[in-house]
């Protein structure tokens, strides 16, 4: 595994060393980092401290909306003059709160910047940590993403073609009245929302991690926890849960062996994109965005499709991440992003 995941220069220089002058070098040096449980720890709280600041814009807008939506004024209504019982109330009010709650999901996708922005400062201030060793690496960063862009695109495309072939899905032509006006918007949001989890999980954690942990343990446990985020999506189940820690193992190995995390954002963001706005299937379990194709889940098949939750809780996915994953490994490490060491 050591030769499949070599070191990287961008894990190097997350390996700082921290030393007392009064001391020789050679009996007190110490890299930085904590042990992984340590790490994991560390990263929950980051991860519950951003997530609730980044849901504040959200849920003030929501609130906003719900306190002026007529159908809710109509439901307060009813409740105040026995119309409607309190647990009739709750539910009503809840199903009117999802509604608009996905009714805002664009701009959800657009506010993911502010975990990004986030997680940069507090590996750059609190970890003391290079941008660049976040991945965020200056040489090759629009070819890397243009890279990336393709990779997404095809791997998810296969994904598709596997499951038109064992008839797990059903094609059903192409949208009336597309609003591409939309679908480019949510393919702007999409590259903000890829680029956020990817430098959450893997720019942060997994690189974290591998300071004072070997590197396939670093990349597993990212993979986990980025799985862990998506436990309460719609539709999750167990072989959905699986395939989501593939991923990330895929994110992970792409980004080790190219020596950045630019191609990883973009085919993180374009396996989103494509999946949602243009074969129109669900993204994690969400559904209702504007969509080129038209793609249905055919019933029975859920173990190919997905079901509810999508290609991505079906075996179609689960081929492409394993395959895709063995390929990435088996190609070299581009030489020039290296450790010294090596």
């Amino acid at each position: 595994m050591k030769n499949l995941l070599p070191r990287t220069k961008m894990l190097d220089e997350a390996k700082q060393v921290i030393r007392n002058k009064d001391v020789p070098e050679a009996e007190n040096s110490k890299p930085a980092g904590h042990n992984a449980v340590v790490e994991i720890l560390i990263f929950i709280a980051v991860f519950i401290v951003i997530e609730i600041i980044s849901s504040i814009p959200s849920g003030v807008a929501e609130t906003i909306d719900l306190m002026s939506n007529e159908e809710y004024i109509t439901l307060t209504e009813q409740l105040n003059s026995g119309e409607l019982t309190i647990n009739e109330y709750s539910d009503a009010v809840t199903e009117l709160g999802m509604e608009i709650s996905g009714s805002l999901t664009l701009p959800a996708l657009f506010l993911t910047c502010i975990a990004t922005v986030l997680v940069i400062v507090f590996c750059r201030f609190i970890e003391k940590r290079s941008l660049s060793s976040m991945g965020l690496r200056k040489s090759g960063a629009v070819k890397e993403y243009f890279v990336g862009i393709i990779v997404g695109i095809g791997i998810f495309s296969a994904a598709v073609g596997i499951c038109l072939v064992t008839n797990g899905l059903k094609y059903d032509g192409i949208s009336q009245n597309i609003n591409f006006g939309m679908i480019g918007l949510f393919f702007l949001a999409f590259l903000i929302q890829g680029m956020s989890e990817e430098i959450m999980f893997r720019g942060y954690l997994m690189v974290s991690v591998s300071r004072r942990s070997p590197i396939a343990a670093a990349v597993i446990i990212s993979a986990v926890l980025f799985a862990c985020a998506h436990l309460f999506n719609p539709g999750i189940s167990v072989l959905a849960f699986v395939n989501l820690v593939l991923f990330g193992v895929f994110a992970g190995v792409y980004i080790l062996k190219r020596g950045n995390i630019w191609g990883a954002c973009a085919l993180h963001s374009l396996w989103n994109f494509v999946q949602g706005n243009f074969y129109g299937i669900k993204v994690s379990g969400m559904s209702g965005l504007d969509t080129v194709m038209n793609m249905t889940s055919v019933e029975g098949k859920e173990l190919i499709n997905g079901g509810a939750f999508g290609l991505e809780g079906g075996l179609g996915v689960t081929i492409v991440l394993v395959i895709g994953t063995v390929i990435v490994l088996m190609t070299k490490t581009k030489p020039d992003e290296l450790a010294e060491e090596i």
